[in-house]
């Protein structure tokens, strides 16, 4: 029992570190993405291709820095949280908790691979933009346009908000017995979620 216990403890310390260098990560990463789209904030949450194509190889490297940056404070440091959470709820919920966990996992890894496509390919097309004949920059704009496709409104925007909502509402349903309000702020925020990827599928932009 005690070493159960000192196992728990460790993996909450792991999860607050890694929470705590993401919040970290995630300030300085915001930085060079939004300012890779000329601060443009609706330009940067959509990824739209005229705020940024032209804007030369600075905007390509902040646009990859950024985006790299995404990669670990919104998903890879995550995963000692979906570990703890796991360890902590499951005793109280079985299925409950490890549906929770593979929805973690799904959000994490889809999330990441398409922060790692935009990273790669996405700061590849803007560099190549600025380079370009003017016959081909309609074509590399198509590209990135395709590109912001799958990974914002595919990804991003879709799979993700359903996957981790899924997540934080398995969470919240663990918690109704202990933390009622922690509960229902989780239950909202995964409505929320839901109501992301629904809206993008209806094509709702605000």
């Amino acid at each position: 029992m005690s070493s159960s216990s000192d196992d728990l403890s460790s993996l909450r310390r792991l999860a607050l570190y890694s929470s705590l260098l993401a919040i970290a990560i995630a300030v300085i990463a915001n930085l060079a993405y939004f300012s890779a789209f000329g601060w443009d904030l609706k330009a940067g949450f959509y990824g739209d291709h005229a705020a940024i194509l032209g804007r030369g190889a600075t905007a390509a490297s902040l646009l990859r820095w950024g985006v790299i940056g995404d990669l670990f404070y919104g998903y890879l440091l995550w995963i000692p949280m979906a570990l703890f959470l796991h360890r902590r709820l499951r005793p109280l919920k079985p299925w409950l908790a490890d549906l929770g966990t593979v929805a973690a996992f799904a959000y994490i890894f889809v999330g990441a691979a398409g922060a790692a496509m935009m990273a790669t390919a996405g700061s590849s097309l803007v560099e190549q933009y600025a380079n370009a004949l003017p016959l081909d920059r309609a074509a590399i704009a198509t590209s990135f346009d395709v590109l912001r496709n799958v990974v914002f409104f595919g990804l991003w925007q879709t799979l993700d908000p359903i996957t981790a909502g899924t997540w934080v509402a398995s969470v919240g349903l663990l918690l109704k017995t202990e933390r009622r309000w922690l509960s229902s702020l989780l239950i909202v925020i995964a409505v929320g979620l839901f109501s992301l990827s629904l809206m993008t599928m209806l094509e709702i932009r605000l």
